[in-house]
């Protein structure tokens, strides 16, 4: 089907957008709005011969992909059902609990939905230029189409992705704009004045306009068009919101969803009469859909490319270079550059603005298409990998990140941990570590994000062999969303045993020789001062104590209960707020039988200071003197009296 048969496209979309409008009002739910000023543009693409797909495998990695924001599912659904991926009757249970068809797309659970999630706004564009990243990387001639509302396009991910897709130059995507001139609150025009053509135009890239955003002839001469411009194009189509309903126009916000619509009549009086207009059509419309003329996939492709496979990726620590664990990190990619060569691993390391370039030479990381520095798009280039990672999840897709900057990215995380993406997040300086940045860089509350976030795995090393076995865990494994806490302090290598000489997880650093008074529990940085205090406190006070060194920040189960004394205390020290591991471990220890502490105290910060590491650290108490202060204040009422030396037997 193509230009030669606008009438049948015509009948076709009245079908959907009639659809639509039933699925919507039998939910008592849903965006009718979008769904509706969407309606032509999306017939257009999918049945207008201009979309590659395979209709008997949506799934198809050499198809085309589009990205949507996930108001417009119901109108998709009806599109999947006339393709034949969903039965008709399905369409029924949208927004019903257990049904595929959920309020936001889920690709999880419909064929035809290229990443989850679909919502928050504004994510689309950065999916779409990871996913033209990796497609051109695998040599598949894939087009991203990515569809905006206008008041989408407000979002700061959006400017943030439509800047660097234009530096990068990626002409396989074009983004379609439904300028339907409302939101959910007003109009477009009363919250933004922007002169959207000048606004991407300046951005870089081409923009084309359609004067009517449901004449489908037009439409399709834009799509044919775009595919011809070789570098990323915007196309504003002007559409009118709730089209179909009477009084769309004149409504604040177009009836954004079916509850903007008090009267329920204006939408069964829209299917009534589009049903009746419409009916003579019928056979036209079957003929349509046996006449879809689909624009099949144009290459050869195996899907073995792309299924995550493990490497043995096992780099060595430098004996003259293992205290410090920025300065390892060159040593560890120079390592890990020979194993990328060995294994054929695919690797990506993407930075938003945070390393010299000559750091990058240094580090061998300046490979061609494997490094990409997103410029400073801290929420663009998370957005991105989740993108990257949905074509290939076998990439490993490393991102340098500081972590006093995870807050602003937390959104654009949570989408790549629904969406079971593979990424390695390295946030770098935590805490105290950010020196005299000050407290505004001095990471504290952060790390509740991927502590707390479903789905995301959580690593904090201390020293700089805890950092290449966490390293070679994820590289080898490449196990979905895994987050690693790194900090810039000089440490002594921890004393470990030799079965927990690549343990990821928790490890007794330090055992008193006698039967332990405390047990102390700390993860990255400050686990370095605790040893020390512990040392102190046996040596000058015959105060036993055990070191359990916390890497794993998602593992507190029942083996690390088991390393904790009963009826003694247990401070845990952090490298931020306190309450992070101090209730971590609490939660373990009551989910737990095998122990129980006669009280857990914690010590970290909150608020930081201005300063170098070294005073911060003896400022805030994290270094062995300064611990064993507040062991003193915290457990002397304990019973644990050591200024006298007295003790537990």
């Amino acid at each position: 089907m193509g230009r030669e048969d606008i009438p049948l496209l015509r009948a076709l979309s009245e079908e959907i957008r009639t659809s639509t409008f039933e699925t919507i009002l039998n939910a008592n739910s849903g965006h009718l709005g979008a769904s509706s000023s969407s309606v032509e543009l999306m017939t257009a693409l999918y049945f207008g011969n201009c979309l590659k797909y395979n209709p008997k495998d949506p799934k198809d990695m050499r198809r085309d992909r589009v990205y949507v924001r996930g108001h417009v599912g119901p109108l998709r659904y009806k599109i999947f059902s006339l393709l034949g991926w969903i039965d008709e009757n399905e369409l029924k249970t949208y927004r019903s609990l257990g049904s595929r068809l959920k309020g936001h797309e889920s690709m999880d659970h419909m064929p035809g939905v290229d990443i989850t999630p679909s919502g928050s706004l504004g994510m689309g564009l950065s999916y779409g230029a990871g996913a033209a990243i990796m497609t051109k990387r695998l040599g598949l001639p894939s087009k991203h189409f990515v569809f905006l509302g206008d008041g989408e396009e407000q979002e700061g991910n959006i400017s943030e992705a439509a800047r660097h897709i234009a530096s990068l130059g990626l002409e396989d995507i074009i983004c379609i704009m439904d300028k339907n001139t409302k939101q959910l609150s007003r109009p477009t025009s009363e919250v933004d004045s922007s002169d959207i053509k000048k606004v991407w135009e300046g951005y870089g890239w081409k923009v084309l306009e359609i004067s009517d955003g449901h004449d489908l002839s037009e439409i399709l001469n834009s799509y044919a068009l775009a595919e011809t411009i070789k570098k990323p194009t915007f196309i504003i189509s002007n559409t009118k919101k709730g089209k179909g309903l009477d009084g769309n126009e004149e409504h604040f916000n177009g009836y954004h969803t079916i509850s903007a619509c008090k009267d329920k009549s204006i939408v069964r009086n829209a299917i009534n009469e589009r049903k009746h207009l419409f009916s003579h059509d019928s056979q036209s419309l079957e003929q349509a859909l046996q006449e879809i003329n689909v624009r099949g996939p144009e290459v050869n492709f195996s899907d073995d490319t792309v299924k995550n496979v493990a490497y043995n990726i096992n780099a060595t620590v430098n004996p003259e270079n293992n205290t410090n664990l920025d300065d390892a990190q060159f040593d560890y990619f120079k390592s890990l550059a020979e194993e990328i060569r060995r294994t054929k691993m695919p690797f990506f390391f993407l930075t938003p603005d945070l390393i010299h370039k000559e750091d990058v030479i240094l580090a061998k990381l300046d490979s061609g298409e494997a490094y990409i520095d997103t410029g400073i798009r801290e929420q663009h280039t998370i957005a991105m990998a989740h993108g990257m990672s949905q074509i290939n999840p076998n990439a490993r897709i490393f991102i340098n990140y500081f972590d006093a900057f995870l807050y602003r990215a937390a959104d654009q995380l949570n989408a790549a941990a629904q969406g079971r993406s593979r990424m390695i997040l390295f946030c770098e300086m935590s805490g105290l570590t950010q020196g005299k940045n000050g407290e505004t860089h001095q990471s504290s509350g952060q790390p509740a994000v991927p502590l707390m976030m479903p789905g995301v795995l959580f690593y904090e090393p201390a020293d700089v062999q805890d950092l290449y076995n966490v390293l070679n865990y994820g590289f080898s494994n490449n196990p979905g969303i895994f987050v690693v806490r790194s900090h810039r302090a000089d440490i002594n290598p921890l004393e470990r045993s030799k079965n927990d000489l690549k343990n990821i997880d928790h490890y007794v650093t330090f055992e008193s020789n006698r039967k332990p008074d405390i047990t102390l529990i700390g993860s990255g940085y400050v686990v370095d001062g605790l040893v020390g205090a512990a040392k102190k406190l046996e040596v000058s006070h015959n105060f036993g104590s055990r070191v359990i060194n916390m890497v794993n920040m998602r593992k507190f189960d029942e083996g690390l209960v088991s390393l904790i004394e009963s009826d003694r205390p247990v401070l845990t020290v952090y490298n931020g707020n306190a309450k992070i591991l101090q209730s971590s471990v609490a939660n373990a220890v009551m989910s737990s039988s095998s122990s129980r502490p006669s009280v857990i105290k914690g010590h970290g910060f909150e608020f930081g200071d201005t300063g170098s590491i070294q005073d911060l650290t003896q400022h805030y108490k994290f270094d062995p003197d300064g611990l064993v202060k507040v062991i003193y204040e915290n457990f002397i009422q304990y019973g644990n009296n050591l200024q006298s030396g007295s003790t537990h037997a």
